[in-house]
């Protein structure tokens, strides 16, 4: 790569970043300034609050530019495979697996060639040490038996416990994947025992890239790569509300804004979800500076009827994350057999064989997946057929695409990806800087009565924005009732609809011409008075209820479907009419608010937030399980033949024939027994859907109605703070005013001139990736 022309541009970042850390410092000193105010969750661009959040971010920036560390955060739900994907993005196992919240604080995962075995540094350990002596006073006085009903005490939580109470201190090293699994899943388990105990965990201690737990080792499939200018590292971050622990999305939020990339891990079987909703706003958050790619886990799940590649794809793109990602930049996986290929053939690499399928679980896991559920014992031996097997489920598992066009170009490019962050991120603070300032600026030239005038107005204008909130709210959930009412009605159509199309394909004279619509001329030696098929052979009774599983579930995928669909269309227009409902009612005072200020020689950014509501997620049930029965009956006495003329022989009519008893085995589908499973299930499906459309939609109205409000509300609340301090800064001595003019001019002059320069940097930036692509 362009080795001089990095480094030059590395330079000028630096530069950059240290100019612009030096001007917030003199920002922050300016007279009445409150930049370094606590942050708020709904920050106005352009206000104070929202400058004061920059400073972290911009010396994790400077930090990064030091290393040319390109930082990819990898962010998912609690059960979409974080760890798994981690573990078969790297190679190995680097990451712990259990089913609960695993990424309490956010680890960074360090591509460093040459560490074969991974190595833990948690450098920053004094504030978790001040936990545990905390805890170990507190548990000196709690009740372990009322404890274990708030907290599920394993042995894991036990042995923390313990180690709490002995005064074990954590270690800032750690080598070997046992130790390090030990000491993280420690650390997630302190979230959880200080929370049932009400003790603060440190997380505020953590926020900084340089205090996190950080784990050094080689990724396998970047090994003989070579070293680069840059530095590939990834970032395990927690999931919003893993755990109850809301303060995660704040977490989530500041470590995504810090990261070069963002690599959605999403789950297949739930991608409509409110959790994965709630990732998804996440990262839109960030989108626009920071590049986005998705791994859509558990793939491996798809059956005939579900979406292909493209079709995910096109899904995600386009209706999902709403154009903030293209579909080239969308990967449908299976971490679980990536993960178990990689091991597999680490392990054949490294020591010739694989361990002891009794000792280590995951080579069990392997066996069946790479060689079915009859896996023997015996085939595990072969280490040619195990090592092509390895290589056919890494195949299967469609991770090479993303590993080529991912992994090795993040590697590659890991300088580039960091130069263009800190691009971004000094972008975006030139631009709040100038927008703070210009308006602080323009609040000493209008006269203090103007001023006065302008709050009095904006406090009309709030006070009337509380009123229509409340009438707003009563127009949606009436909205929203309506809607209820009417998918209910229609779901209970559809499912009076499906049961008749059900009925009606069980008839004899459907099922015979569904098999010779198939082909199949099968023929039944009777239908006894249950219903129930009876046949005498067993490949025709499985080939019959082949063909009628098959057009079963065609027509209650085609029934699903229209339900899936006809319901999305109604809460899209649904999310479009609340949408405009919110619009109409506040877009007079956002209009009425800028055009007051802009009389009073303001220029400000005041807009309405979007409102997004949920989506749905249907499975369909399983119900052809065991549904041909066999039945042995003793087939009755022979007439005449061989039987007769031996006893005659013998002059013996039963001699020994009683003894034993011929049977003929015959194959029973017992039709009502399944139709009666569909009307079970479409029930359930149709009460199923119901509950969750009404749990999705009141979460996510509500969810999306409260976020609405409190941003728009606190835009107001932030144009009238900047106005009450323009106005406090007014009132002093003119020569006071005159020089904060000239202090903010100057500042003016001097963000304008990083903004340039940062813009010219990302041109030069953009330029070479485009040179790398070509």
């Amino acid at each position: 790569m362009y080795t001089q022309t990095i480094f030059e541009l590395s330079q000028e970042a630096e530069r950059l970043l240290q100019l612009a850390l030096r001007h917030l410092e003199t920002v922050n000193g300016l007279p009445g300034n409150v930049t370094s105010s606590a942050e708020t969750q709904y920050a106005q661009p352009g206000s104070a609050h929202a400058l004061g959040t920059q400073q972290g971010t911009l010396n994790n920036e400077l930090r990064k530019i030091t290393r040319l560390e390109m930082v990819l955060a990898i962010v998912g739900t609690m059960k979409a495979g974080k760890s798994t994907t981690i573990n078969a993005i790297v190679g190995t196992e680097v990451l712990p697996n259990r089913n609960r919240p695993m990424t309490a604080l956010p680890t960074l995962i360090r591509h460093t060639p040459g560490q074969k075995e991974p190595g833990l540094n948690f450098i920053h350990v004094k504030p978790i040490e001040r936990l545990m002596h905390e805890l170990q006073d507190k548990l000196r006085h709690v009740d372990r038996a009322k404890l274990a009903l708030r907290l599920e005490m394993d042995k894991d939580m036990n042995a923390l416990l313990e180690r709490i109470i002995g005064g074990v201190a954590f270690e800032k090293h750690y080598l070997g994947a046992q130790p390090i699994f030990q000491c993280l899943k420690s650390l997630n388990d302190l979230v959880r025992l200080s929370r049932a105990i009400d003790v603060d965990f440190p997380f505020a201690d953590y926020a900084a890239f340089e205090h996190i737990p950080v784990i050094e080792v080689e990724f396998v499939h970047l090994a003989g790569l070579g070293e680069n200018a840059g530095q590939l590292t990834l970032l395990d971050t927690p999931g919003p509300n893993e755990a109850g622990q809301p303060h995660l999305q704040k977490m989530l939020n500041e470590q995504l804004s810090r990261a070069s990339a963002i690599l959605a891990v999403m789950d297949y079987t739930q991608l409509k979800s409110i959790s994965d909703q709630e990732v998804r706003q996440a990262i839109a958050a960030v989108s626009k500076s920071v590049p986005l790619y998705a791994l859509v886990n558990k793939f491996d799940q798809k059956d005939r009827n579900s979406d292909d590649e493209d079709q995910v794809r096109a899904m995600i793109s386009g209706t999902l994350m709403k154009g903030f990602i293209t579909p080239g930049q969308i990967f449908p996986v299976s971490s679980m057999w990536g993960y178990l290929a990689n091991r597999a053939r680490h392990e054949l690499n490294s020591n010739g064989k694989l361990p002891n399928y009794q000792e280590q679980r995951w080579v069990q896991d392997f066996a069946e997946a790479a060689l079915g559920r009859r896996w023997r014992t015996a085939d595990l031996d072969d280490v040619t057929h195990i090592r092509h097997a390895a290589d056919l489920l890494w195949e299967d598992s469609l991770f090479e695409k993303p590993i080529n066009m991912l992994l090795h170009a993040a590697h590659a490019n890991a300088s580039l990806f960091a130069l263009r962050s800190a691009s971004h991120k000094l972008l975006n603070y030139a631009q709040n800087a100038r927008d703070f300032l210009d308006f602080r600026l323009q609040g000493l030239t209008v006269a203090a009565g103007q001023l006065q005038d302008n709050i009095v107005r904006l406090e009309e204008d709030m006070a009337q924005f509380e009123v229509r909130q409340r009438v707003v709210s009563e127009e949606i959930n009436h909205e929203v009732e309506q809607a209820m009412d009417a998918a209910g009605a229609f779901i209970a159509g559809q499912q009076q609809e499906i049961l008749t199309l059900i009925d009606s394909r069980f008839s004899h004279d459907n099922l015979q011409a569904m098999s010779l619509a198939h082909g199949a001329d099968l023929r039944w030696s009777q239908q006894d008075d249950s219903g129930a098929l009876i046949l005498e052979d067993e490949e025709q009774a499985n080939r019959l209820l082949s063909i009628i599983r098959s057009d079963c579930e065609s027509t209650a995928f085609t029934c699903q479907q229209n339900i899936i669909r006809e319901l999305s269309l109604r809460f899209g227009q649904l999310e479009t009419s609340l949408s405009r409902t919110l619009d109409d009612a506040l877009k007079p005072i956002e209009a009425h608010v800028k055009e007051e200020l802009h009389r009073a020689g303001f220029r400000t950014r005041v807009t309405l937030p979007v409102f997004q509501s949920g989506s749905l997620q249907i499975t369909l049930p399983q119900w052809f399980n065991g549904a041909v029965a066999t039945e042995d009956l003793p087939v009755g006495s022979l007439r005449g033949g061989m039987r007769e003329t031996v006893s005659r022989w013998l002059n013996n009519p039963n001699w020994g024939w009683d003894d034993y008893v011929l049977t003929k085995t015959r194959y029973i589908i017992d039709v009502n027994a399944i139709k009666a499973r569909i009307v079970e299930s479409v029930s359930t499906f149709c009460a199923q859907i119901l509950k969750a459309l009404a749990l999705q939609v009141d979460v996510s109205v509500t969810a999306g109605m409260v976020t609405f409000f409190a941003e728009f509300s606190q835009s107001l609340s932030g144009l009238q703070k900047n106005l009450q301090e323009s106005l406090a800064l007014r009132q002093q001595h003119q020569s006071t005013v005159n020089t904060l003019c000239q202090q903010l001019t100057q500042c003016l002059a001097t963000v304008r001139w990083i903004e340039e320069d940062a813009r010219l940097l990302r041109d030069d930036i953009q330029t070479l990736f485009a040179a790398e692509q070509r």
